[in-house]
């Protein structure tokens, strides 16, 4: 019940909405010890910078961590041809494009 009126995080993480990688499992946190924005594939839009200024801003975060993992299915599904992903529905896609343009292609290729 504290919870409900307020948030102390200390610190704020970006990472993988992959259900394999549970946050505050992972740094032995409790329910408000941490902001996590979860998102496929850590990627940085309008609605995940607005979520990490509000951390900072209005809850005075002082730390920011992006966090990413191996094996991440929306990284490993961008590097796909883009046959492939023009198949995904049409925000996925798009998702996916954004991801691949950011991969250096050579480094997939091993």
């Amino acid at each position: 019940r504290a919870l409900i009126s307020m948030q102390y995080p200390s610190v704020a993480i970006l990472g993988c909405s992959d259900s394999r990688v549970p946050i505050e499992i992972v740094f032995d946190q409790g329910l408000g010890d941490l902001f996590v924005v979860r998102v496929a594939g850590n990627c940085l839009d309008t609605v995940t910078m607005a979520s990490l200024q509000y951390a900072v801003c209005h809850l005075k975060v002082k730390v920011l961590v992006v966090m990413g993992h191996e094996g991440c299915g929306a990284v490993k599904a961008a590097g796909l041809p883009m046959e492939k992903i023009d198949q995904e529905p049409a925000a996925l896609s798009t998702a996916l494009k954004g991801l691949k343009k950011s991969l250096d292609s050579r480094r997939l290729d091993r």
